[in-house]
């Protein structure tokens, strides 16, 4: 067993009970110029030598409230905490040399050299080495971490707390600052927000950021009014520490907006949603891997991507390459400026063009597609129906199932359409004032007499084999077998064809493919109109001719039965003489 023996010199220690009311006083010089306060503790060295007036002191290491002679209720434990108080009440301070300097009330600084500096700074709390150090007369601090808030003098209502947290700053107010060297290189910045280590260390006199998450917003140092939420969410941020860019931002997400260092009013959101630049602005991105590489973009959608300035998408991997261009729909893919594609997998290739509906694909500019499966391979063409391909240009298919190679063409329906009407007849323009060459060549009963009118019957399984047409569903084979039992009248376009030629004549009724093998001949019946209407001039004109003929023929019969009436009523003799008259 260990036993200690306890000198009788301690047990000798001066004890001073003085005449005031419960003062207790252990150590030379601890208490000696109590005189009218009460309720004291001073333990130490000279602790509280000073203090007359001062009430509910507790002053417990050497020097500790050395100065203190009027405050109360405050308690310094540690070699000189509190040293420099006079007047001042309501401290705490705890740690060696802890609010050495203060003067001022309400404060409380734990640890060692904590608020050293305090001078007239009121309501602080302090916790940490060397927390809010070099404090002068900032007010309503908290600073808690070693180091925390270490050069700060006058910048109030700051909470720090961490290692290094808000390190420097000195006069930035209203700043909250959590995790290790959170804030730790703000100075002069205010309302500012950052939680998570090394959040926001390098905001030197940026003000009103949020930055939560690891390293969020790390490197940003003048720009204002910043929202980054994830670990390294806006990591590079204001990094050319200019003071007139990179302002307004918000990042939500794994290092999302990771890589902008100068671009201003950007909103990513997603893990990872970034940019392929150092200097983007205006962008809206959402979702993981979203990626904006130009300006004023809209991107919506996991690996989303857009490159061109004002271009919008939405989708899962869709991909928005050029100026204004619109995709929404998964994995759709849009080239070309101010091109728009809307559905899953929808490709367009040029600028102007529409694409809307599944697998919808354009290849040539200002083309348009719609419905699922649609392809456009022509200039300014128009496909629309599910499964229509238009490959020549300046053309029109609207149908089911069917493609079109003609350019400059309009085509409504499918093989087993069986009637295209309206309300009322087709319009033509036919102003004259938009025509020239005019000539009145068309011939007339010569072409028609070489036409050879007919009845037939389509053969549908040739039509879709020519036409390339894919499988049809139920309900249209049903459609194309009933067609087939229909009887058509007409012409066969290559009759036609030949009879037009024979009587040279250049007839726009009939069309003549430029490749028969993609091609079919077709005819436009209302042009008949014009050779049937020139054949009934014609046959007019042999008509009127008769009739003129037999006009006179009737006249000449007219005379004659003049003639015959005129006989008939004379006298027998006279009819006789007239008749006999004398030789």
């Amino acid at each position: 067993m260990i036993s200690r023996i306890i000198p009788l010199s301690f047990l000798m220690l001066p004890l001073i009970l003085t005449a005031q009311t419960n003062n207790e006083s252990i150590g030379t010089g601890a208490g000696v110029s109590i005189s009218t306060g009460d309720y004291n503790v001073f333990i130490g060295d000279s602790a509280g030598t000073n203090n007359s007036s001062g009430s509910e002191n507790v002053c417990i290491g050497e020097q500790a409230g050395f100065s203190l002679t009027s405050g109360s209720e405050n308690v310094f434990i540690g070699h000189d905490a509190g040293r420099s108080t006079t007047t001042g009440s309501d401290n705490v301070f705890i740690g060696q040399e802890a609010g050495y300097f203060n003067t001022a009330i309400d404060n409380v600084f734990i640890g060692t050299e904590t608020g050293e500096n305090n001078t007239s700074g009121t309501d602080n709390v302090f916790i940490g080495e060397e927390a809010g150090y070099n404090n002068l007369d900032g007010s309503q601090n908290t600073f808690i971490g070693e180091d925390a808030g270490y050069f700060n003098t006058s910048g109030d209502d700051n909470t720090f707390l961490g290692n290094r947290s808000g390190l420097d700053n000195t006069t930035g107010y209203r700043n909250t600052f959590i995790g290790n060297e959170a804030g730790s290189d703000n100075t002069e910045g205010i309302y500012n927000t950052c939680i998570g280590d090394s959040a926001g260390t390098d905001i030197g006199l940026g003000n009103y950021n949020t930055m939560v998450g690891q390293a969020a917003g790390a490197a940003t140092e003048h720009a204002d009014r910043n929202t980054f939420v994830g670990y390294k969410a806006g990591w590079d941020n204001n990094r050319t520490n200019s003071t007139s860019n990179a302002n307004r931002n918000t990042y939500l997400g794994y290092a999302a907006g990771y890589s902008n260092r100068e671009g201003e009013d950007n909103v990513g959101l997603g893990a990872n949603a970034n940019f392929n630049n150092t200097t983007r602005n205006r962008c809206t991105f959402v979702g993981a891997g979203a990626e904006a590489d130009a300006n004023d973009i809209t991107i919506i959608g996991y690996s989303s991507d857009a490159n061109g300035q004002y271009a919008v998408g939405v989708g899962y991997n869709i991909l928005v390459d050029d100026v204004g261009t619109v995709g929404v729909g998964s994995s759709a893919i849009i080239y070309g400026n101010y091109a728009v594609g809307i559905g899953y997998q929808t490709l367009t290739n040029q600028s102007n063009a529409v694409a809307i509906g599944y697998s919808a694909q354009i290849d040539n500019q200002e083309g348009v597609g719609i419905g699922n499966d649609v392809l456009v391979q022509g200039d300014y063409s128009i496909a629309l129906g599910n499964a229509t391909t238009v490959t020549g240009s300046n053309s029109v298919l609207i149908g089911y199932n069917n493609t079109l190679a003609i350019s400059n063409y309009v085509y409504l329906g499918n093989s087993t359409t069986t009637s295209i009407g309206g309300a009322v007849n087709w319009t033509s323009a036919s102003d004259g004032r938009l025509k020239q060459e005019i000539k009145e060549n068309v011939p007339g009963m010569e072409f028609i007499l070489a036409l050879k009118p007919v009845s037939y019957q389509f053969d549908l399984e040739k039509v879709r084999a020519f036409s390339g047409e894919k499988d049809l569903p139920d309900i249209v084979l049903q459609a194309a077998q009933a067609k087939e039992d229909l009887r058509y009248t007409g012409f066969l376009a290559q009759e036609v064809a030949e009879a037009s030629q024979q009587v040279g004549y250049d007839f726009s009724g009939v069309i003549i493919p430029q490749d028969s093998t993609t091609e079919a001949y077709s005819l436009r019946y209302a042009e008949f109109v014009v050779p049937l209407t020139k054949a009934v001039q014609e046959l007019n004109e042999k008509v009127e001719g008769q009739k003129a003929i037999i006009a006179q023929y009737e006249a000449l019969l007219d005379k004659m039965v003049e003639r015959v009436e005129a006989l008939e009523s004379q006298p027998p003799s006279t009819q006789s003489v007239a008749a006999n008259p004398p030789k």
